[in-house]
């Protein structure tokens, strides 16, 4: 399975509907023989759709790292 920097799986609660697949505008996500995972090659933005139509709650939007932001020079 491959991994997203944007995504959270959880496998263990997938019910392997293929709402992530039919709802991913980019295709990020396939079914093969009957289990849904990220698909190989993707291009995920991070939109948050698949999160969103997922009916177990087996998708999470990771949380974003901190970013450290240097001070201007004056």
């Amino acid at each position: 399975m491959t991994e997203s920097p944007f995504i959270i799986q959880r496998g263990s609660t997938c019910s392997n509907c293929g709402a992530c697949v039919r709802r991913c505008a980019r295709g990020n996500f396939a079914a093969r023989d009957g289990v849904v995972a990220i698909a190989e090659g993707y291009v995920c933005t991070g939109c948050g759709d698949c999160v969103k139509w997922c009916p177990v709650r087996a998708l999470s939007v990771k949380p974003a790292r901190p970013v450290a932001i240097r001070r201007l020079a004056r």
